[in-house]
């Protein structure tokens, strides 16, 4: 029996910290991304600043199709099409470029390059990769309008427009019975997170993202267009699904659907106080052995003060692909331990987002001031180390009254389905790493290089400690920056000479290296 509910606090007000975890992951890949995605250095030193062409309005727009814009920072436009969640990473345009077509984005790229401009592709400008802000006074390229969504008439299959969002993509393709792999905000790109991997509620049942990529439509740091798949390109094909944004912009995708034949989603959030860690994570531990492949944990840590005005609060829920009996079955081991409060409910797929407070007009969908995630992927709750990252977390919180917002982050995907695909057959290097841990340091910004250096120093530190004795591994779209080639893209030799050598045929002059560039 569930206890009764005895919030502390508005639910939505602990549940939007969970989709931050997409908000990166979704944020980076190809051109397509979700927030912002590839780049072009060009052939320009770093610190030398890129000259817009002061025609370029007219000279480039020639070029286009006449649904195409070209936005100069002087538009009213500008400000919106610059946008971005958080002042962390962040890269300036000198000009805009929002294409009506795949022909509109080969054009840009190829001006971009007579130019000597640095670009970037944008969709919801969520990325958290501080790398990006190396892309300075360069084109932003944004795919907003490239939307296409069209269900094949084998109805396994979808063409999504690498301009669509998780929303356009989640609610459209339930009006036809279908669902798919999407991350989990409803604001940020919906096919972005694929290119490195990303993770989602259905991945339990049918793989990663990445898995569901059939043949993608890419345009390369010449402008030239390609179709990668199985059968055209094929070495692209392997490298884009784990490590895609390092070679193009991908204007769409052919993906797997399904049909949404368990329509019914069921949750359970529960409030611990930290005092329970050990025993709360103890028991997650267990339960992870025989986590059904329809089930997500996730738990957020939070200074929260009403529940305990002392010490971070642990919000855990998790979300259920099934009825309430079932859930109610399977959380029994968290059901009966003591808690703060019990919050039950039931919804659809397109529902989720509004159940955890992640809805376009929500809160995590807006401007955040500035956030820095430190990611470690892990294979289990080490508790020792799981300590350890709280107590530093509760000295941070109650010490550094500027970082006082900030949480912790820890997410326990099913895997079934992702490690029936072979390691090698992917880009993808993590698929036996079955928690996504991240402290995530978030503050207002103030100008103050000492705030800055204090929160990179507590991120470190908590990273550090989160990862205990387990081989140290990031997840690319999570990654900060910091971290080396193979804790982002594995330890294999084979599989980083492999990743290199398709860097050096599809991008040789590493036009595509402000994020988490391979080389």
């Amino acid at each position: 029996m569930i206890p009764p509910t005895t919030r502390s606090r508005p639910l939505t007000t602990a549940l939007e910290y969970f989709c931050l975890a997409f908000f990166i992951i979704l944020t980076v890949p190809l051109a397509q991304a979700t927030t912002t995605s590839l780049s072009i250095q060009g052939s320009r030193p770093h610190n030398e600043v890129p000259i817009i062409p002061q025609n370029i309005v007219q000279d480039l727009g020639k070029h286009l199709s006449k649904d195409a814009l070209v936005v100069l920072p002087s538009s009213p436009a500008y400000s919106s099409l610059s946008r971005r969640w958080q002042d962390g990473g962040r890269p300036t345009y000198g000009v805009i470029v929002v294409p009506a077509n795949e022909k509109d984005v080969s054009e840009a790229v190829k001006y971009a390059n007579k130019h000597s401009l640095p670009f970037l592709a944008t969709v919801g400008g969520h990325g958290t990769y501080y790398g990006m802000a190396r892309m300075q006074h360069g084109m932003g390229i944004y795919l907003r309008n490239l939307t296409k969504l069209e269900v094949q008439k084998d109805g396994k299959s979808a063409i999504i427009g690498g301009g669509l969002r998780v929303e356009d993509v989640i609610s459209g393709l339930w009006e036809k019975g279908k669902q798919t792999l999407t991350g989990t905000c409803n604001c940020v790109g919906a096919t972005s997170p694929a290119l490195g991997g990303g993770h989602g509620f259905l991945q339990g049942q049918f793989g990663l993202p990445a898995d569901q990529i059939i043949s993608a439509r890419v345009v390369l740091a010449s402008g030239k267009v390609i179709t990668v798949s199985e059968k055209e390109n094929k070495d692209l094909y392997w490298g884009l699904r784990g490590a895609g944004h390092n070679f193009g912009i991908v204007t769409e995708m052919k993906y797997k659907i399904y049909d949404a034949v368990r329509p019914e989603w069921s949750y359970i959030y529960f409030t611990f106080q930290g005092s329970q860690l050990e025993t709360l994570y103890e028991v997650l531990n267990k339960m992870m052995v025989y986590q059904p492949p329809e089930a997500i944990h996730w738990s957020v840590w939070s200074k929260n003060e009403t529940a305990d005005p002392v010490h971070p609060t642990i919000l855990n829920s998790i979300i259920f692909n099934g009825p309430m009996s079932a859930l109610l079955a399977y959380a029994k081991p968290l059901i009966d331990l003591p808690n703060l409060g019990v919050y039950p409910g039931t919804t659809i797929y397109p529902g989720l987002a509004k159940v955890a407070g992640y809805t376009t007009d929500g809160f995590l969908c807006q401007y955040k001031g500035k956030l820095a995630v430190w990611p470690a992927d892990v294979r289990t709750y080490e508790i020792p180390a799981i300590r350890k990252w709280y107590d530093l977390f509760d000295t941070m919180v109650n010490t550094e009254p500027a970082l006082a917002g900030s949480f912790g982050l820890l997410e326990g995907y099913s895997t079934q389905a992702v490690e029936r695909v072979p390691e090698e057959s992917t880009a993808y290097a993590l698929r036996k790493e079955r928690l996504l841990l991240a402290p995530i340091v978030h503050y207002t910004p103030t100008g103050n290089a000492t705030l800055d250096s204090v929160a990179t120093a507590w991120g470190a530190a908590m990273r550090e400690a989160a990862q205990g004795t387990q081989t140290k591994r990031a997840y690319v779209n999570y990654a900060q920056g910091n971290e080396t080639i193979q804790e982002v893209y594995g330890y294999e030799p084979w599989r980083i000479n492999r990743l290199k050598a398709l860097k050096k045929k599809y991008d040789p002059k590493g036009q595509f290296s402000f994020f988490n560039p391979i080389a």
